[in-house]
């Protein structure tokens, strides 16, 4: 799991450089033919993970039921978000990482709820959910270089 968390990690400070390289009006932006602009892409992937990993260990969620609304498989951006989005989305791309894995490491998160994604990944135990869960933010990130070339 050591990879798979460095994988996470490393992942997450490509979202922080996101958030600090560019405007808030660039963070907001839905260019044409998008569903969904950058700052929504870090909302998704910061809620998807407590999801996955949190929500189906059965373990409360280290994020507000207001974000969790906001971001969750099916939204999308109905507002502008202000700059204290932004703060609070710098703390929640890090601060979760060492909090997952210390509650791995103690076996906080091992009574998982067995799901399939839409994608069709079925995630038997909180280790799957892990693994599954870079391969959800890579995608995004994909998702986030399309929708910069749109908006630099």
């Amino acid at each position: 799991m050591n990879n798979d968390f460095h994988i996470w990690e490393n992942n997450r400070k490509i979202y922080l450089k996101f958030l600090i390289h560019n405007s808030l009006e660039q963070l907001n932006e839905v260019p044409k033919g998008f569903n969904n602009n950058l700052l929504w892409n870090i909302g998704h992937v910061i809620v998807v993970q407590q999801r996955l990993v949190y929500g189906l260990a059965n373990v409360p969620l280290n994020i507000s039921d207001d974000i969790f609304q906001k971001y969750k498989p099916g939204t999308k951006p109905s507002i502008p978000e202000s700059q204290d989005t932004i703060e609070l989305f710098k703390e929640l791309l890090i601060k979760p990482i060492t909090q997952t894995k210390a509650d791995f490491a103690t076996g906080k998160l091992q009574q998982y709820t067995p799901y399939t994604t839409s994608k069709g990944f079925h995630l038997a135990k909180v280790e799957d959910a892990i693994s599954f869960n870079n391969y959800h933010e890579a995608m995004h990130l994909g998702t986030m270089i399309s929708l910069l070339k749109f908006i630099k």
